[in-house]
């Protein structure tokens, strides 16, 4: 049996180690954090159906829920749209409570979870990951999973001939801030309880509050991290129009960093994996890339115990990443395509849109339900062009949907030229064709 370390206690890498664990594999954990720490303080619907695509217990006490979503556009003569929840149950969760008990499950597999040990280097023995370099000392490995997050010090500080390194660029990643305060009592409740809004000057991000039984969830989300005094200025906004919105902070208060980007083109090399964060495995529309998560963890974990012989490099774990992008990773691209709209487009546009029903709840709905192929398929792409038309009197409008169109044609040249097998050339073109795509249709 080899041994592997998992760079971060985060929900892919933990997932990968029960596995792995289950397997007979030494697994060392090393997260930065103190174990108490570990985990946003908030709570997020996770699909019921990645627990079971991952053979993943649920926490006990979770509430089974399905989100039903308002959009409120700036202008109040545009009427609010509510979208329909998707088919598929989720589970309502404290990422705390989610985080520990995948660590549980982790340690009563048999891996070793060390906290408070922040990883700051990949260990390189020529072409090849070997370990990794923590702020006291040195770990050896047949492999590394890397789990450490959006700026992850093995991805970040590995060779360019891996094809593994991406930088992080404006519009990859949004800053949140998000905070749970009293619920106050025998006020009438808002006709919609998860009301999004669409209120900025230019379309910079998104506000959102949920109201809970006993709390309201309020969330900030922006391309650049908000300041506090935007921060105050909503909460004043929310208040004044949430009779119900308490102003104790009774949970959170914090702020994170989401990315919101296509996943990785390349996601191994010789001796590495990246896995969640790490390899931007997040929905775009939602934020969150928990479910993603917990199946790519499970396909890790798979592919590497099917290399029977222990050699974990590039082509072995190939079949990590082509099951990954064949599942999940090209549906994310397109999604990610769509999210790349949104800094083309005004608060004032995305209103129009919503005005003339160019964007349609049937359709929001599906893209929250992570069903993009009903959304584009050979019907859906008609409808895109019959769309161009209903804004013929908006240059602007037009010009931004006909794109979308162009962007969606040549994103599937390119994932015809995907590797089915990993070669150095042939992944090193894909990269570079992947990667110049994205960087062509990002807004300048």
């Amino acid at each position: 049996m080899s041994k592997i370390i998992v760079a971060g206690a985060g929900h892919g890498g933990l997932v990968a180690a029960i596995k792995l664990a289950k397997a007979g594999h030494e697994v060392l954990v090393f997260e930065k954090r103190k174990k108490d720490e570990t985990g946003y303080p908030q709570s997020d619907t996770i699909e019921k159906s990645a627990f079971a695509y991952a053979d993943i217990p649920i926490p006990e006490n979770c509430k089974t829920v399905r989100n039903t979503i308002t959009f409120i556009p700036m202008e109040k003569d545009v009427s609010s749209f509510t979208v329909p929840p998707g088919e598929d149950d989720s589970v309502f969760i404290d990422r705390k409570v989610l985080i520990n008990h995948l660590i549980n499950l982790a340690a009563e597999a048999g891996a070793q979870i060390f906290f408070e040990t922040e990883i700051v280097a990949p260990i390189m023995l020529g072409n090849r990951v070997c370990g990794v370099k923590t702020a006291q000392q040195a770990f050896y490995a047949d492999l590394v999973i890397d789990a450490c997050g959006v700026y992850s010090p093995v991805r970040c500080n590995l060779p360019d001939y891996m094809c593994v390194n991406r930088e992080i660029k404006k519009y990859d990643v949004l800053s949140s801030y998000r905070a749970y305060f009293n619920r106050i009592p025998n006020v009438p409740l808002p006709e919609t309880t998860y009301n999004v809004y669409l209120r900025d000057s230019g379309t910079v991000g998104f506000t959102w509050l949920v109201t809970e039984e006993d709390r309201v969830d309020l969330l900030v989300a922006r391309f650049r991290k908000p300041e506090n005094e935007d921060i105050l200025k909503i909460m004043q906004t929310m208040h004044e129009e949430n009779a119900h919105m308490g102003t104790e902070l009774i949970y959170g208060g914090c702020h994170a960093t989401i990315p919101i980007c296509q996943p990785l083109a390349v996601l191994v090399a010789d001796g590495y994996a990246a896995v969640g964060d790490s390899a931007f495995m997040t929905y775009s529309i939602k934020g969150s890339g928990i479910a993603y998560c917990l199946r790519a963890g499970t396909m890790l974990a798979e592919c590497v115990i099917n290399d029977t012989q222990g050699f974990y490099n590039a082509e072995k774990l190939w079949a990590y990443q082509r099951r990954f992008y064949k599942e999940i990773g090209f549906s994310a691209c397109r999604i990610a395509i769509i999210k790349n709209i949104l800094p083309y487009v005004s608060a004032e546009q995305a209103n129009e849109l919503i005005k003339q029903n160019i964007i349609s709840t049937e359709e929001i709905s599906k893209l929250m339900a992570e069903k993009f192929d009903a959304v584009l398929n050979a019907k859906g792409m008609a409808a895109l062009k019959e769309k161009v038309k209903l804004v013929k009197d908006n240059t602007l409008l037009k010009g931004i949907i006909a794109n979308l169109a162009v962007w969606l044609g040549k994103f599937a040249v390119t994932e015809t030229a995907f590797p089915a097998k990993y070669s150095l050339q042939d992944v090193r073109k894909w990269s570079t064709k992947y990667n110049e795509f994205f960087d062509s249709i990002r807004a300048k």
